[in-house]
């Protein structure tokens, strides 16, 4: 009897593991670079927050942080746009999630403009 009600519990224990959530596959904190068509590479790091299918965030957040004005995610393509408004101009930052089953290899990869700059940019989450 005791045998049975211990694999019981641990049946049930499993099972609450099993059915867990991750969370939001854009929420976290990603660092890489933007890569301008002329010029070097600007290491950014990007946290996005996720409440209640809301996004939102800030470019490189710290001292010097700039929230984002919107965040929009396309989720039948996993695209993401994020508009921030930084002192160089607005910098909108267009891609495509990838890799979401993995947490060391999710990337977040696309183009983007900030003022009159644009090039290619690739995050990878934390």
């Amino acid at each position: 009897m005791l045998a049975r009600l211990l694999t019981f519990l641990v049946a049930i224990g499993f099972s609450a593991v099993l059915m867990a959530q991750t969370g939001h596959p854009a929420k976290g904190s990603w660092s890489g670079y933007l890569s301008p068509a002329s010029g070097d590479q600007v290491r950014t790091r990007l946290l996005i927050n996720a409440h209640n299918g809301d996004l939102s965030g800030d470019v490189n957040p710290g001292r010097n942080q700039v929230t984002f004005s919107s965040a929009q995610l396309d989720a039948d393509k996993w695209g993401l746009t994020i508009k921030a408004p930084m002192p160089q101009g607005e910098l909108v930052l267009t891609g495509t999630l990838s890799n979401l089953g993995s947490w060391t290899n999710r990337k977040y990869i696309g183009t983007y403009t900030l003022g009159n700059q644009k090039g290619n940019f690739e995050f990878t989450l934390n």
